[in-house]
């Protein structure tokens, strides 16, 4: 039975890093069906009872038709930096040993590294790695990937942003990771410029679309207040058949911190979008696309902003009808995301896999953010114009809404002509399993 490890994403908290994980397991076992999974995890607690309170494979199909999860074994082990560190120290020794013609027993290796040394591939899916402007994440990037080249498991980086590399404490790391690597897949265009100026040789690397793009709601390894879901999605079909649009919201705790930092209110900006959309008749779904439901932090937690404006909304209705509005204030998967997000007439988001779900579903979608990590995406769709920078958002988004309302329909189709090629291209990442053999796809520390 082949082992495969995946890194750089979670279950719990980024539901678009969920989204990469759940994929990546599912497309996997499509070529390998007897395959089990390690998933290293930034919170190993959290997912181990997320996947332990879905572990059930003989359960029936639920009311709603949704297949129970019939997972292949899958075990979490702790990837946060200082546990990174850990594994890394003893890769060292395991290749030390290994230079002496001699193979460290399993009892003194940490389990991480014990099962990490057995896999046949690591999959990293971190969705964007090696940026000059996250050098404080850059070490963490390095220790993601080299324990696994150290114990020469070869390294899958799928696809994810990466960019620029100016600086030399952000550009070795990334040339050597790159040269390393099995195969990197770069997001998009500007990625892919980035990678060829880093020097790595061209059979190194090729452009891909973000594998969540090759999702399936039967990827989904997680039950997450199905029922609460249930509710709201049947309230949301009445309101439809009513014949009210519904427009949905996905906030961003990061893009909130930015503007904040930047001296602009995020949440007054939303609430007048709420204001303009409720005004004109449309109903408006705000929902997250990362959750940590009982926690007030901001780190991958849009449930914080969603409850922030709500209270604001509450306090001061500035004329919003708080009965055109639906919250979703609690953890959720995204199989429950994408299902709440398909029959909008437009999504808004300052989220990146929302984005990703909302171009997947073909649903119109308008990002507010920053970074090119948007932009090369929405080019694959001829939709780049849809994107606006947070910093001029509050001049832009208002008029780009009403623009994307009235074109939805073109919108739509030119979205749904372009979703084959860019899907296609997201599963061709996982062909490379292939040519996972010793012969062919080595990775070296």
């Amino acid at each position: 039975m082949s082992r495969y490890a995946v890194i750089g994403g979670t279950l719990w908290g980024n539901r678009g890093a969920e989204a990469m994980v759940a994929t990546t397991i599912g497309r996997v076992r499509e070529r390998d069906p007897g395959a089990s999974f390690l998933i290293m995890s930034y919170f190993p607690e959290r997912d181990r009872e997320l996947l332990t309170s879905t572990a059930d494979p003989t359960a029936p199909d639920d009311d709603a038709g949704r297949p129970a999860p019939d997972r292949p074994e899958i075990r979490v082990v702790d990837a946060r930096p200082k546990d990174t560190v850990v594994q890394w120290v003893f890769a060292v020794l395991v290749r030390m040993a290994a230079l002496l013609r001699l193979r460290l027993p399993d009892a003194v290796l940490p389990e991480s590294v014990r099962a990490l040394r057995r896999c046949r591939a690591l999959f990293d899916v971190s969705g964007i790695s090696f940026h000059d402007g996250r050098l404080a994440v850059v070490a963490y990037n390095l220790m993601c990937l080299w324990p696994a080249m150290l114990l020469k498991v070869p390294v899958i980086r799928l696809s994810q942003a990466m960019g620029p590399f100016r600086h030399p404490l952000n550009r070795l790391p990334a040339r050597a990771m790159t040269k390393r690597a099995a195969h990197t897949f770069a997001r998009g265009r500007h990625s892919a410029e980035h990678l060829r100026g880093l020097g790595v040789p061209d059979d190194r690397w090729s452009v891909a679309a973000d594998v969540a793009f090759a999702y399936r709601a039967s990827d989904s390894l997680t039950r997450e207040n199905d029922e609460r879901v249930d509710e709201l999605a049947a309230r949301l079909d009445r309101i439809r058949a009513g014949g009210t649009d519904v427009v949905a919201v996905v906030p961003s705790s990061l893009v909130m911190q930015k503007m904040n930092t930047d001296g602009t209110d995020y949440c007054a900006l939303l609430e007048h979008l709420l204001s303009h959309l409720t005004a004109a008749g449309r109903h408006v779904l705000v929902l997250p696309n990362a959750t940590r439901a009982g926690t007030d932090q901001l780190r991958n937690n849009d449930i914080a902003v969603i409850t922030q404006l709500r209270e604001r909304i509450a306090a001061d209705p500035a004329g919003i009808d708080p009965q055109a509005v639906s919250y979703v204030d609690f953890d959720l998967n995204t199989a429950s995301i994408r299902r709440l997000v398909e029959p909008c007439t437009l999504l808004v988001t300052s989220r990146f896999h929302a984005m990703v779900a909302g171009l997947a579903l073909c649903v119109p979608t308008l990002v507010m953010g920053w970074s090119h990590k948007y932009e090369e995406i929405l080019e694959m769709f001829g939709c780049d114009e849809h994107a606006v920078d947070f910093s001029a958002a509050e001049a832009h988004l208002l008029p780009m809404t009403d623009r994307m309302l009235a074109d939805h329909e073109a919108i739509r189709e030119r979205i749904q002509k372009a979703l084959p090629d860019v899907t296609a291209s997201a599963e061709s990442q996982f062909d490379l399993l292939e040519r996972l053999d010793h012969s062919s796809v080595t990775s070296s520390g």
